[in-house]
């Protein structure tokens, strides 16, 4: 059954930072785990975070978000980093097609491997490789979470960013079409903002969202700050900046409002940088209504 349409979130909670590294001190990222070691105490964040106003929850497939999630009785609205297993183990085209076959230390080589690692480098090949590749773990993953819950996904930069640099709209344009009958929203999440949004409407591409980094100081914001405002600003795609505490050197606050005054369509502030959540995001959505 083909899913209502929603809202695209102004106000996420992300939770990437319980699960992988992210741009902070390793000490603070450490805190952070150590305060919701115990499922009960994230779980009373989650449902305090929406309570006060958050849109939706930007959580990985994590046994942890599950465990929090099983706690309580009622459905938070969930945005699903997925996949969230690596593919790159996958994607490695080995042995190399240079070898010569019987060469010792690599006794897997055949004619036959060799034949579909070459078939893996062609443009279109690779295209619906990835987005098959993709794809199975995408709705493994979703399947963990209650169906109630989930108002769509986010696909990770790893992903994103690999079509990108391959130049290959195909991927987007199949697990756009696979993932929004099924889930709702499908987002993109990626490191290279500028060049995503400059090639999406070339290749007649509407993503429901993509996320990026936008700060005051520029951090992450690929190729570089200014071709990042430019694209932001003719972007018909709406926009949701994360990383606004460029890894610490401003306050969530003035991340905020500097996305938002570049035209930013939403917030996305990860765990690692709330030390009060509710009080933190009540605060951000005050200031989003002055």
């Amino acid at each position: 059954m083909k899913p209502e349409p929603r809202p695209v979130p102004r106000l996420v909670l992300g939770m990437a930072s319980l699960g992988q590294p992210v741009r902070t001190t390793r000490d603070r990222q450490l805190e952070v785990a150590s305060r919701f070691k115990e499922s009960e105490s994230l779980a009373v964040a989650l449902v305090k975070a929406v309570h006060v106003g958050a849109d939706a929850l930007l959580v990985p497939p994590t046994n942890d978000i599950r465990l929090a999630l099983a706690e309580l009785d009622r459905d938070l609205p969930l945005l699903v980093r997925t996949p969230h297993t690596p593919m790159s183990d996958d994607l490695r085209w080995a042995p190399p097609l240079a070898l010569e076959p019987g060469e010792e230390h690599h006794p897997g080589w055949s004619p036959a491997r060799a034949g579909a690692a070459a078939m893996n480098l062609l443009p279109l090949s690779m295209a619906a490789d990835l987005a098959s590749r993709a794809w199975p773990r995408i709705e493994r993953e979703v399947a963990t979470f209650n169906a109630k819950s989930v108002n769509g996904i986010v696909v990770p930069a790893s992903v994103t960013d690999m079509a990108l640099a391959a130049n290959q709209p195909k991927i987007f344009e199949r697990l756009l079409k696979l993932a929004r009958p099924r889930f709702g929203l499908v987002g993109f999440e990626t490191r290279n903002l500028g060049h995503l949004l400059s090639r999406l409407q070339p290749w007649g591409l509407a993503p429901d969202f993509v996320m990026g980094p936008v700060n005051p100081r520029g951090v992450g914001m690929l190729p570089d700050p200014a071709r990042v405002l430019a694209e932001l600003e003719a972007s018909k795609v709406p926009v949701i900046a994360c990383e606004l505490r460029a890894g610490g050197m401003v306050t969530v606050e003035e991340g905020a409002a500097y996305a938002r005054a570049k035209g930013a369509w939403g917030l996305c502030t990860e765990l690692v940088d709330l030390d009060d959540v509710p009080k933190e995001l009540k605060a951000l959505i005050a200031h989003r209504a002055a």
